[in-house]
């Protein structure tokens, strides 16, 4: 005699997800990152925590920073997350909202490296009763500002 099993089956609860992942997540924000002008004159870098919500279509709600910067950085942050979009989660007619936090990397641009190179030049001397060659080199370095 077989016996029936009465467990329930599971259902779990979806979670809106960024469209393509954490990799286009990342590529997002770093594409549409602004660095904010005070914040590069500062010399200010670092990271920006905020925390958001996603509701069940998608749109983001209630964004806060968790762990802030400076004003400026602080507001751009804020200024990404609310332009990220998720996707829809379906839920058989639960309003469900998810709760996430990300961190929002502000490095300051790398300056590009000292170039320099020389020059050989060589030239006679002549002395009183001997003469002897020497060389002279002249060095020239460049320094590019951005």
């Amino acid at each position: 005699m077989k016996e029936k099993s009465h467990k329930k089956e599971k259902q779990f609860i979806e979670r809106p997800e960024y469209p393509g992942g954490k990799k286009a997540l990342q590529n997002f924000i770093a594409s549409h990152l602004r660095y904010p002008q005070v914040a590069l004159a500062a010399k200010v870098q670092g990271i920006v925590t905020v925390s958001f919500e996603v509701n069940d279509n998608g749109l983001i709600e209630s964004a806060k920073i968790i762990k802030g910067l400076s004003a400026a950085c602080d507001q751009e942050a804020l200024r990404l997350v609310h332009l990220l979009q998720y996707g829809k989660a379906f839920n058989r007619g639960l309003r469900v909202k998810t709760t996430y936090k990300i961190n929002i990397h502000f490095k300051l641009p790398q300056p590009s490296p000292i170039e320099f190179s020389y020059v050989q030049e060589a030239s006679v001397e002549e002395k009183s009763n001997t003469s002897a060659d020497k060389t002279e080199y002249t060095y020239s370095i460049h320094i590019t500002k951005e």
